[in-house]
């Protein structure tokens, strides 16, 4: 079978597309002993393919879905020994997983751990339209008619527009607002970003849930392993 070599790094269990895309404009990556810098290159199932001059091949597939506690990292790098969110499953490291975007350090909530970069590129790009639901406190003062507006869409600091925003309910809190909604963007900080557009700060963040998965009797720092197929329903990859 014949696939760009970004994908074929990305079945290796090395990152996502575009992080394998990295790894080869850096010079990395060889096929046949001959090292290749165009991620568009096209391998086939007789290439030998190699990174830092280690040869890699596809992985067998592992799915994770984990509740976040905070303190943890979604990155593998921390120069004060926080822990990375991948070394809460036991063996995952090794399997190659990543965790699918990225949560703050203090945001608890779902995130998905895979070593599947195919899917996680789709399930993290907004258009595939896979609704993220987060549970936020905010204080501040906004209003209870500004949030109920996200739904008409919201500009933010740098000029960009969110627009498919769901307000689900707006409670009062001890510290003011607590807010349920839902989104398909991903980007850094966005649902942070939404609301100090409205002149609030969110002080508590827990995204609730991802498609059909949701946090609902999943304690804080517990993981289970997923079935391809039944993580791929739960999302809505499978229409």
């Amino acid at each position: 079978m014949e696939m760009r070599l970004q994908k074929f790094l990305s079945m290796c269990g090395l990152g996502s597309r575009r992080a394998c895309e990295r790894l080869i404009a850096g010079g990395r990556v060889k096929v046949n002993g001959s090292t290749v810098m165009e991620p568009g290159t096209r391998v086939t199932d007789g290439d030998s393919v190699s990174l830092d001059d280690k040869l890699v091949m596809p992985l067998e597939r592992y799915y994770y879905v984990l509740n976040k506690p905070p303190g943890t990292l979604c990155v593998d790098r921390d120069s004060r020994g926080r822990t990375y969110v991948v070394d809460l499953i036991p063996g995952a490291r090794e399997q190659g997983c990543f965790p699918v975007g990225r949560l703050d350090l203090d945001t608890t909530g779902l995130i998905l751990i895979t070593n599947d970069g195919e899917l996680s590129n789709r399930i993290a790009h907004p258009r595939y339209n896979i609704t993220k639901t987060y549970r936020a406190v905010v204080t501040g003062t906004v209003l209870d008619r500004d949030i109920k507006g996200m739904e008409r869409g919201v500009a933010l600091e740098d000029g960009s527009f969110v627009r498919d925003i769901m307000v689900l309910s707006i409670k009062r809190h001890p510290k003011g607002r607590e807010v349920l909604l839902s989104i398909h963007e991903g980007r850094r900080h966005i649902v942070k970003r939404l609301f100090l557009a409205l002149g609030g700060r969110v002080v508590e963040l827990e995204r609730t849930g991802i498609g059909g998965l949701r946090t609902e009797g999943f304690r804080v720092g517990r993981w289970k392993r997923l079935d391809a197929d039944k993580l791929r329903k739960a999302i809505g990859m499978d229409r």
